[in-house]
């Protein structure tokens, strides 16, 4: 049915559907042809490795894709032959290849071409396309501990013609270890894209410090096209743990900040009590719906901590509150995955 409404689009001037990224699914069958290229280009240059490439029949049913794992090459590419529906291109048919979205050009040796029964046909492919972004979210300063990981995210637009995919980098000032996501962020023009890279701090550290950490988004389309910037963690020592506080607290009723936070998936939620109470973690959405529910039993008084598993939820900022008795506190946390 996706490929019928597809064929309708196209034939009443919304071609560019293709382009978008927006296409239907391709259905194999049982009967298809390879097709391979080893000195194919985007932008002049071989084509990266994260590159999708696309293959239409001449009814524009999506019938093939690809995504390049070594640079300059591809294959081998499953075009697949005509379904139960009658659609899928036929022996005799010519296809039509896009590379990230782009029309592609047919560079030979071989034509463009279906014949199936498993042949192998070779189409090295050429395509161009404006490659640019913009930073559109910029992470901000951070707080963390000696011995803690802070996490920091940035989105970027893909402003230029094409499918473009994203990776970072991150080096900090003193040499501490960054770890940048791994994995390729895919977004189509237009289409905003969001990557991250996580900061170890050591536990060495015995005085406030501030770490410079110099990051750069980069374009998988052209390597050429990045955006830096820098972020900057200020590292405070504790003058006393949580637990401190509530002996010098005693019979006050503390929540403390959720830590880490941002978190995936899980996070530790510590707080004080002043007497022996039932006590209750509930959380909630910023429409106060109430999403999950653990009863901690009765707990003595002083410092508690519990470990909380947000598995299940997705992405957003979320209220915890702790209920003991008739004593309850709230506070925001936010879960990025």
């Amino acid at each position: 049915m996706l490929k019928r409404l597809l064929k309708i689009l196209i034939a009443g001037g919304l071609a560019a559907i293709l382009v978008s990224g927006v296409s239907a699914e391709v259905i194999p069958t049982s009967v298809f042809a390879s097709f391979y290229g080893s000195a194919s280009e985007y932008n002049g240059v071989p084509i990266p490795a994260g590159s999708i490439i696309d293959v239409y029949d001449t009814a524009s049913v999506h019938c093939g894709t690809f995504t390049v794992q070594v640079t300059g090459e591809y294959g081998f590419l499953q075009v697949y032959g005509e379904d139960g529906y009658g659609e899928g291109p036929s022996i005799g048919e010519e296809l039509t290849f896009y590379i990230n979205g782009r029309l592609a050009t047919p560079l030979g040796p071989d034509d463009p071409i279906w014949s199936g029964f498993g042949d192998r046909i070779e189409v090295n492919l050429s395509a161009t396309a404006d490659v640019s972004m913009m930073m559109t979210g910029f992470p901000d300063d951070g707080q963390a501990v000696p011995g803690g990981t802070i996490r920091y995210y940035a989105t970027v637009r893909n402003t230029g013609q094409g499918t473009d995919f994203y990776t970072v980098s991150a080096v900090s000032e003193h040499g501490w270890l960054t770890e940048p996501m791994s994995g390729l962020v895919y977004a189509f023009p237009g289409e905003e894209a969001v990557v991250y890279f996580d900061l170890l701090i050591p536990y060495a550290i015995y005085v406030d410090t501030d770490e410079s950490v110099f990051f750069k988004v980069i374009s998988g389309a052209d390597t050429d096209v990045f955006i830096e910037d820098t972020v900057i963690t200020h590292v405070m020592i504790p003058t006393s743990t949580p637990e401190e506080d509530s002996r010098l607290l005693p019979g006050v009723f503390k929540l403390y900040q959720n830590y880490p936070n941002p978190f995936n998936p899980t996070t530790v939620i510590a707080f004080n009590l002043p007497n022996k109470a039932g006590t209750e973690l509930e959380i909630f959405d910023l429409l106060g719906r109430t999403v999950n529910k653990v009863n901690l039993g009765g707990l003595e008084a002083g410092f508690h901590s519990f470990e909380y598993d947000a598995t299940g939820l997705a992405s957003g900022v979320y209220l915890y509150r702790i209920k003991a008795g008739e004593l309850s506190a709230v506070k925001k946390m936010l879960l990025m995955k």
